[in-house]
């Protein structure tokens, strides 16, 4: 496995690109959200932005900033696009769940770059290290449909 696309690693890249962006588009619609919609409501907004944002924009450009110290699995086309369905498949539910329970103690409490802090610091490693390991496996031939292989990028 080549060191860039370790887990640990993948990890702390989506993080990188996760928390800023979660962080900044909360500050410019939690207003517009918070106290009008239910939770899960707000959070299946903000994951139908936040996965395209950060599957087709904000990681290939935490590739290019880290100098390679991280990349993420290179797909294209088809692949690429059910990739990003099944991340956001996963992201949904969990995400609503850890807001559900962080929102419960924290909302109106604590500035929104600090929750955005700890629900990612939750969130991300759950998701990178937990549920998509276990979950990719059984959706790859999906995923693969009409496409031979997942190369790495610098691999």
């Amino acid at each position: 496995m080549n060191p860039s696309s370790s887990p640990l690693r993948l990890t702390v890249g989506r993080w990188l690109g996760i928390y800023p962006s979660i962080t900044l588009l909360l500050l410019a619609l939690g207003p517009l959200l918070f106290g009008h919609l239910p939770t899960p409501i707000i959070t299946l907004l903000l994951t139908a932005i936040l996965v395209p944002l950060t599957h087709y924009l904000v990681f290939p450009l935490i590739e290019r900033l880290t100098g390679g110290w991280v990349l993420f699995p290179a797909q294209h086309g088809r692949a690429h696009h059910r990739t990003a369905i099944v991340v956001w498949a996963v992201t949904y539910p969990l995400i609503t769940l850890v807001l559900l329970a962080v929102l419960a103690l924290l909302h109106g409490k604590t500035p929104i770059p600090v929750l955005t802090l700890i629900v990612t610091l939750i969130a991300v490693p759950l998701q990178s290290l937990v549920l998509l390991p276990a979950i990719m496996p059984k959706v790859r031939p999906w995923i693969l449909n009409g496409t031979r292989s997942l190369a790495h990028k610098g691999a």
